[in-house]
């Protein structure tokens, strides 16, 4: 199965969650490289002053994704990693864009690389990306311990679909590692 242009075998579905979440689905992913502007932060300092909305303006308004070499594909990948604790510790993201080679990376960029391993995949489509976002988070935070979701805390991503300017057509997944 490729999922993005990433191989991936489905390991795991149905595990008995709530109603909306019946269908909770473990992938193995193989490791792959994206190429982004960062911020380190944190859930409590985002809830404060939203250091990873100023990215996502910034990428737009600086046209970043166009100045990134080796694009893999036309969608948008951030990257949540350095986890220093759990959900409420600080973390590094990384929003940007798959690519085939990290070399000649743009000024002021990094590149960063997915670990390859077990991970569940959670998808909403048809809002407004920054709520469907935030609100698909939340649904994620309700699973995890003592719920069916174990969170590895190394490498969690999420893939943004283009909408081409209709919100019915915007879809995000977002994958979470996962001890085994």
């Amino acid at each position: 199965m490729k999922l993005f242009g990433a191989s991936a075998s489905l390991l795991l579905i149905l595990l008995p969650v709530a109603a909306e979440d019946m269908n909770l689905v473990k992938l193995h992913i193989d490791s792959f490289t994206i190429v982004g502007i960062q911020v380190r932060t944190s859930n409590a300092q985002e809830r404060k002053e939203s250091s990873i909305g100023r990215l996502w303006e910034r990428l737009a308004a600086e046209n970043l994704l166009d100045r990134i070499r080796y694009r893999a594909d036309t969608h948008v990948v951030a990257v949540y990693n350095n986890y220093e604790s759990d959900k409420d510790g600080p973390y590094t993201y990384t929003l940007g864009a798959k690519v085939t080679s990290d070399r000649d990376a743009p000024d002021g960029m990094n590149a960063v690389t997915v670990l390859s391993g077990d991970y569940a995949m959670f998808t909403a489509q048809g809002g407004a990306p920054p709520q469907m976002t935030v609100d698909l988070w939340k649904r994620i935070w309700s699973l995890e311990k003592p719920g069916p979701l174990h969170r590895a805390y190394k490498t969690d991503f999420e893939v943004h679909y283009s909408a081409q300017g209709d919100p019915a057509d915007s879809r995000i997944d977002v994958y979470i590692g996962v001890v085994k």
